[in-house]
C-alpha cells in the first residue's frame, strides 16, 4: 500500500533524541503510550520509553527532525556503579502512563458499547422500512403512524438536552440495502433541520416526508431506475414524474402531513429554478424541501449506484460547496458542512504521525476533533482503537484519502466500502466528550 508507507530503520534506545519520529514495535495494549507512532518531543519522553523495558525502537526519518545518536557517542561509560533500574511496575511514572492509558482503554470499551447498540437500532429501524414502504404504497394510514414513530424516536435524540452524535454505520449488504438511502435522507435531514432551529412538529414533518421522498419511485421500472446514465429523454421525462407519483401515493393515507408531502413534491427543485417537477425558484420551495434536497444529494455522491462513480463524504461536501451552490440554498448548505465537519464520517485520513484512520463521528463540541477508529493490523478489527482527537491536540489530520487509493487490507478492516450510512445516538455518561 502506498499511502503511509514509510522507510524505516531499527535502532537502539541509546540512539534517541527529541526531534525523532519512532514507531513502536509492541502491540498498542503492549505499551503505556497512546499510540504506536509518535514523535518524542523532550528527554522526559526517552526516559518513559527506557522505564516501559522497550529497548529497540524503528526511526522514520522522512518525520524526523534530526537523525539518530551514533551508537559510540549515544553510550555514555557511568563513574559510579549504575543504580539498579526501578522495575516498570513499580516507577510512578509508567504508572501513571498506564493509568491514563487504562482511562482511555475504559472509554474505549465504552465507545464500542454505544456503537453497538447504535448499529442494534439501526439495524432493527432498516428492518421496518420495506415493510412500512409496502403498505404506503397500498394506501394504508398504519404505514404513516409507523413512520412517524421511527420519526419521532430520530427526532427526539436532536431535540433532546444531550448532544446528538451522528455515528458511521459500517453495515454488511442485505435485502433491506436498497432503503439505507431513504434512512440516510431522514437522519441527516433531521440533523440539518435541528440545526436550522425548525420547531418540534416541522421537524417531525421533515423527518417523514425524508423517509418517503422517493415513494413515487415504486411506480416506475426498475429497468429505468437501475439504468446507468445517459437515460433517453422519455426515460428522463419519467423519472421526473416521480415527486408527484409520489404525492398521489401518499395522499391515499388520508393522513399524510401537507409539509411532508411538499418535501416529496419538491425534493428536485432547485434554489435556481432549474430543478423539477415546477421549476420552482428561491424561497418559493418549502424549507423542508431544500433541507431535504441538500442531504439527497449528499446521499447520492457517497452511495452511487455505481461504485466507480461514489465520491467520498469529503469529496461529496466539497463538490457540493464548489458545483452545486446555485441549485441549493448556500447558507443552509454551508450549515449541513458545519454539522458535519471538514472530515465527515466515512471519511478515510492520513494523520500526522503517518496512521490511517477512518473518521466514525462528529463532535458536536469541536467539528475539528473528530473520532477515529486507527488502523493497526497487530489489534484485531473487531478490537479497533477508536481515538478522540480531544486526546491529543498535537495530532492532527493531515488529509483525506480517497477510496481507491487505500488497500484491500484497509477497506477490509474497516469495512469500508467508500460510501456512508448513517445514525445517531445521544451522547450520555462518562464517555461525554470533554
Amino acid at each position: 500500500m502506498s499511502i503511509g508507507h514509510s522507510t524505516e530503520m531499527r535502532i537502539k534506545m541509546e540512539q534517541l533524541q527529541p526531534g525523532m519520529f519512532i514507531r513502536l514495535d509492541e502491540g498498542w495494549f503492549g505499551h503505556p503510550f497512546l499510540f504506536n507512532r509518535f514523535k518524542i518531543k523532550n528527554r522526559a519522553q526517552i526516559d518513559s520509553l527506557k522505564k516501559s523495558g522497550i529497548t529497540e525502537v524503528y526511526y522514520i526519518p522522512e518525520k524526523s527532525d534530526c537523525l539518530p545518536l551514533p551508537l559510540e557517542e549515544g553510550k555514555v561509560k557511568p563513574k559510579t556503579p549504575p543504580v539498579p533500574a526501578t522495575p516498570p511496575e513499580e516507577d510512578p511514572v509508567i504508572q501513571l502512563l498506564w493509568q491514563i492509558k487504562k482511562d482511555r482503554i475504559g472509554r474505549l470499551k465504552e465507545k464500542r458499547e454505544n456503537l453497538r447498540k447504535c448499529t442494534d437500532n439501526y439495524n432493527a429501524t432498516i428492518k421496518d422500512i420495506p415493510n412500512i414502504m409496502g403498505k404506503m404504497v397500498a394506501g394504508s394510514k398504519e404505514a404513516v403512524n409507523n413512520a412517524k414513530t421511527i420519526v419521532s424516536n430520530l427526532a427526539g435524540k436532536f431535540l433532546s438536552d444531550t448532544d446528538a452524535i451522528m455515528h458511521l454505520m459500517t453495515v454488511k449488504e442485505t435485502e433491506e440495502s436498497i432503503y439505507y438511502h431513504s434512512l440516510n435522507v431522514s437522519v441527516l435531514a433531521l440533523m440539518l433541520g435541528a440545526k436550522a432551529k425548525l420547531n418540534p412538529t416541522e421537524l417531525h414533518d421533515l423527518g417523514v416526508g425524508a423517509l418517503f421522498h422517493d415513494l413515487g419511485k415504486t411506480r416506475i421500472d426498475n429497468k429505468v431506475l437501475k439504468k446507468t446514465p445517459p437515460l433517453t429523454r422519455a426515460e428522463q421525462s419519467l423519472i421526473h414524474l416521480h415527486p408527484r407519483y409520489g404525492v398521489e401515493i401518499a395522499a391515499k393515507t388520508n393522513a399524510f402531513p401537507s409539509s411532508a408531502a411538499l418535501v416529496i413534491m419538491q425534493h428536485h427543485e432547485q434554489y435556481d429554478g432549474n430543478g423539477y417537477p415546477n421549476l420552482l425558484k428561491g424561497e418559493k420551495i418549502s424549507k423542508l424541501a431544500r433541507i431535504t434536497s441538500i442531504v439527497n444529494t449528499y446521499d447520492n455522491l457517497c452511495n452511487n449506484a455505481d461504485p466507480q462513480r461514489a465520491m467520498s463524504p469529503y469529496q461529496a461536501l466539497s463538490h457540493m460547496y464548489t458545483k452545486c451552490q446555485n441549485a441549493l440554498d448556500l447558507e443552509l448548505l454551508l450549515l449541513f458542512i458545519r454539522c458535519l465537519g471538514i472530515y465527515p464520517p466515512g471519511t478515510a485520513v492520513l494523520l500526522s504521525n503517518g496512521v490511517l484512520a477512518l473518521v466514525m463521528s462528529v463532535n458536536p463540541k469541536n467539528p475539528l476533533k473528530p473520532s477515529l477508529m486507527l488502523y493497526d493490523p497487530d489489534v484485531p478489527k473487531g478490537e479497533a482503537v477508536i481515538f478522540d482527537m480531544e486526546d491529543e491536540p498535537e495530532v492532527t489530520i493531515e488529509r483525506n484519502l480517497r477510496p481507491d487509493k487505500l488497500s484491500p487490507e484497509v477497506c477490509s478492516y474497516f469495512n469500508y466500502t467508500g460510501g456512508a450510512n448513517y445514525f445517531v445516538e445521544n451522547m450520555k455518561g462518562p464517555g461525554k466528550t470533554r
